[in-house]
């Protein structure tokens, strides 16, 4: 099972490196699922994410303990025994890596941790484990796992280590299980809070940014594949978001412009609204945004499309279209949207002062 192991993880290497475009990257998705997937169901990404490695390096260096603690693990605890520790060691790992990190990671290294975590236990008992355990090869695979964390917080070189630690904790209590000494009730309330972890961080984060947006990036990822595939109302929608952030902004508008282009009104409306109101000065036009907002009003003669027109007839200093056009937004304007009346209110005052509106940068 060692060289089984070793196999699968040198193919899933080389279908991720060598096979070019998409069937690569669908091995990889399929193998080491991102944490939306693994909360919309994708839970054997724990498992599996850590047989995917990306990094020649990251994967010899894996291979090569992998190699050396399967030799010493295998033949004492049985081979089915031994893939079912691995193949828990791999959940554990990648579980507590996305519990504190909003992601899997990937790679070998928390079940190799959890193997040394496994021999350390034992070594006491096992004189085979005593003999490869050297104090030297101690020291080194502890010393890695502080210099991984220290370069993580000094952001020199950004490590799973969490997975390193679970993995870690994870075989010594199981070694400790094992072992059938005094500390077993400990390790077994041990192991009982690394699942819990694993638990949650496939069903309950509610720390994490990440998990309470998550279905709010579930359904942008939904909108940008099929404004993708050419539907406008879904680049309307896609192109709309963007735009709120300054980096996206510009991209967003060319995804509003497409969906206006194809006679989409809230593309239509949401690119002349950035036409007239974008902080940037190189994304703003007032004769188009007049074009565009005109167009929209016409399809949909509602308030917010009124306050797109004013808001354009603003930019081109036609402040009486504007005053009279944002007049009948807070006149039209259901009394039950409050969210809108304050700001409705707010630029009708500004309009009659001749000032233009901005976004926020």
């Amino acid at each position: 099972m060692t060289a089984a192991v070793i196999a699968i993880c040198v193919v899933n290497f080389l279908l991720v490196n060598l096979v070019k475009g998409h069937p690569g990257s669908v091995v990889r998705d399929i193998l080491a699922p991102g944490p939306l997937s693994i909360w919309s169901g994708s839970v054997w990404g724990l498992a599996t994410s850590a047989f995917v490695h990306i990094e020649w390096w990251h994967i010899l260096f894996n291979m090569w303990w992998a190699r050396d603690f399967g030799r010493l693990l295998e033949p004492d605890i049985g081979r089915d025994r031994y893939v079912g520790f691995v193949l828990a060691a791999a959940i554990a790992s990648s579980g507590w890596q996305l519990l504190v990190s909003n992601t899997t990671g990937i790679g070998f290294s928390g079940v190799v941790y959890a193997l040394f975590g496994y021999a350390l236990a034992r070594r006491a008992s096992r004189p085979a484990y005593r003999a490869f355990l050297s104090p030297s090869t101690i020291r080194w695979l502890l010393g890695w796992l502080v210099l991984c964390i220290v370069l993580t917080f000094a952001n020199v070189w950004s490590v799973a280590n969490a997975a390193h630690i679970a993995g870690l904790a994870f075989g010594y209590l199981v070694g400790l299980v094992v072992e059938s000494g005094k500390p077993r009730a400990v390790a077994i309330a041990g192991l009982t809070f690394i699942f819990i972890g694993v638990v949650a961080s496939c069903c309950y984060m509610p720390w994490s940014a990440v998990w309470r947006a998550r279905h709010f990036i579930l359904q942008l990822d939904t909108w940008r594949r099929h404004a993708e595939a050419g539907e406008p109302r879904a680049q309307a929608l896609y192109g709309s978001v963007l735009a709120h952030w300054p980096e996206q902004r510009q991209q967003g508008l060319e995804w509003l412009r497409r969906a206006a282009q194809a006679g989409d009104a809230t593309g239509m409306n949401g690119l002349a609204w950035w036409l007239a109101t974008a902080p940037e000065d190189s994304l703003r036009n007032g004769g188009e945004a007049m074009q565009w907002a005109g167009k929209a009003y016409r399809l949909h003669p509602t308030p917010e499309a009124a306050d797109t027109l004013a808001a354009a007839y603003a930019e081109a200093d036609r402040w009486d279209d504007a005053i009279a056009t944002q007049e009948l937004a807070v006149r039209d304007l259901p009394a039950e949207r409050t969210d809108y009346t304050r700001a409705f209110r707010d630029r009708l005052e500004r309009y009659k002062q001749h000032q233009k509106w901005r976004e926020s940068p």
